[in-house]
């Protein structure tokens, strides 16, 4: 099969990956079937999914708007993987961006990069 690149190659290997799940085969079958080594599977996968959590995926916004009234307490975001973004109210909205996205990425968490 010949090498695909940037938005085709994203594309196909979304679709690819799409077919996979609902495929019911193991990955080396799969993968046989399709004419792709297991090891371009397994790095699109991941590619992918650090995507998806860094907040590049198209069909996933990173943030939707919110409206809080002004008695509100603050905000409390469960994240996705349990992570979980508390500020008082009246923080700003860099703020609150800035902190979903540490915690949106865990490994790469440092105690000097806490909100």
């Amino acid at each position: 099969m010949a090498r695909e690149r940037g938005a085709a190659a994203e594309r196909t290997w979304r679709e690819r990956l799409a077919r996979y799940r609902h495929s019911g085969q193991t990955v080396a079958s799969f993968c046989e079937a399709e004419g792709v080594s297991t090891p371009s599977f397994y790095a699109w996968k991941r590619r992918l999914a650090a995507d998806a959590v860094n907040g590049q995926a198209a069909a996933t916004p990173l943030f939707v708007p919110l409206s809080v009234g002004a008695a509100a307490a603050g905000v409390r975001i469960v994240l996705p993987g349990g992570a979980v973004v508390e500020l008082p109210s009246g923080a700003d909205a860099r703020l609150l961006q800035t902190c979903i996205r540490a915690a949106a990425r865990p490994d790469d968490h440092h105690e000097a990069d806490a909100c």
